[in-house]
């Protein structure tokens, strides 16, 4: 129907003439459809929605989403795919992972090869959003299986939903593979790779923060801030913290201030979460981060409650509030642990180290203090001095001066020596 054309097209309106063309079109796709209902109804409405949040008007967005989601169609493979999606976007991650499983059924049973994809990436962002990070690492091999059969364009994509799990895992040897495919795969295509989400968590997650600003950077391409906060793939809480631990505070300030509003508009607990979470990075201010844990508690997601307590329990450290640090950094390892995140856990665990909890430590040979521990796993995890002051919130020649202590106790002379002993 000319109606769903109409609809469709208005991505590409987006692309080609901006948010304010493409919320035309899907305006007068609605107009077009009339009274029509199932799937017809189900396209224009999640298409009006997604042009109404590109031009920032999100809870006629949410209303068209919900209706979308709730509007009964037939069992089209495609349809159904619209549908997790609208339900994906609307913040009904439970429902949404449940139609994506069913959605990839029924696109498997027709040998729908596009509508499998989008399926199987519908299955993963919503356990991603859920925290159910394992999960989503099976759901991202099973597009890693399917894509095989899928355009080159299409195997690029794949790779970068697989490549963003792994990520949030931890899991760094996975991730270059991944890198390295998708470089291969983009000179095949003649494209230029603009880095990705997934590189720029890599590098958050070691503590290479001018590397993570660079990719973000990269990922955002020039695009609104908000676009990446209030997304189905959001990483601009990822850029404001790195631009904060890499000096760049004022920048992440305005980062924060401007996707404030939007991102709580949205009444979402996801968005609004990390809106303060943001704004706590930004400002040291420690009720942002509490308000955060509020919204968590709505959310359900333990890995990201994880990541807000890591850095809510580093700014009362930071405050001299080693206790509450400690409390804080505790609820974040289990977070992380549970959820298979395994970088993030052993740096809430390093975090807990400074913050005077005593854990187990590796046998390395000789008794380290807890922050020389701390800098001997920084220098396995293959950051710079430089890198490791900005981490640990200390001069340069602090981390020299660790590293000297580090070499003459273990009895050893390289940083590579240093890595190895660690990892014993």
């Amino acid at each position: 129907m000319a109606a769903t054309l109409l609809a469709e097209a208005s991505w590409h309106a987006l692309m080609a003439h901006g948010p304010a063309r493409a919320l035309e079109l899907a305006r007068q796709a609605v107009l077009l459809a009339g009274d029509a209902d199932g799937d017809v109804a189900v396209i224009v409405r999640a298409r009006l929605g997604d042009a109404l949040q590109w031009n920032g008007l999100t809870p006629e967005a949410q209303s068209e989403w919900v209706a979308a989601a709730e509007l009964p169609a037939s069992a089209d493979p495609h349809v159904l795919c619209t549908q997790v999606d609208a339900a994906l976007r609307a913040g009904r991650l439970a429902d949404a992972r449940e139609r994506a499983y069913a959605s990839a059924a029924r696109a498997r049973a027709a040998d729908n090869h596009f509508s499998l994809r989008d399926a199987l990436t519908f299955q993963a962002i919503s356990e991603i959003h859920l925290g159910l990070l394992r999960e989503a690492r099976a759901s991202s091999l099973e597009i890693e299986v399917a894509a095989g059969a899928f355009p080159s364009g299409e195997r690029l994509e794949a790779i970068g939903v697989r490549a963003w799990v792994e990520a949030l895992l931890g899991d760094l040897d996975a991730c270059e593979r991944y890198f390295a495919a998708a470089d291969a795969l983009s000179d095949v295509l003649g494209v230029t790779s603009s880095g990705g989400m997934a590189a720029g968590l890599v590098a958050l997650s070691v503590g290479r923060y001018d590397d993570a600003v660079r990719e973000f950077d990269a990922k955002r391409a020039g695009g609104a801030p908000v676009a990446a906060a209030v997304a189905l793939r959001p990483f601009l809480d990822g850029l404001v913290e790195a631009c904060v631990r890499s000096g760049r505070r004022d920048r992440a300030e305005a980062l924060a201030a401007e996707v404030y509003e939007p991102s709580c508009a949205t009444m979402q607990p996801r968005f609004v979460a990390l809106a303060h979470r943001m704004r706590g990075l930004a400002t040291d201010d420690l009720g942002a981060f509490e308000t955060a844990l509020e919204q968590h508690r709505s959310w359900g997601n333990g890995f990201e409650e994880g990541r807000t307590r890591l850095v809510y329990g580093e700014a009362l450290r930071r405050a001299r509030r080693r206790a509450d640090a400690r409390d804080q950094l505790a609820v974040a390892a289990r977070g992380f642990a549970a959820a298979g995140a395994r970088v993030w856990e052993r740096r809430a665990k390093d975090e807990l180290r400074a913050a005077g909890a005593r854990l187990p430590r590796p046998t390395s040979g000789a008794a380290l203090t807890p922050q020389e521990e701390r800098v001997a796993r920084l220098v396995a995890d293959g950051l710079t001095n430089k890198e490791i002051a900005a981490r640990l919130v200390v001069s340069t020649k602090t981390v020299e001066g660790h590293l000297r202590n580090i070499f003459e106790k273990l009895g050893l002379t390289s940083r590579t020596q240093v890595a190895r002993a660690v990892e014993r």
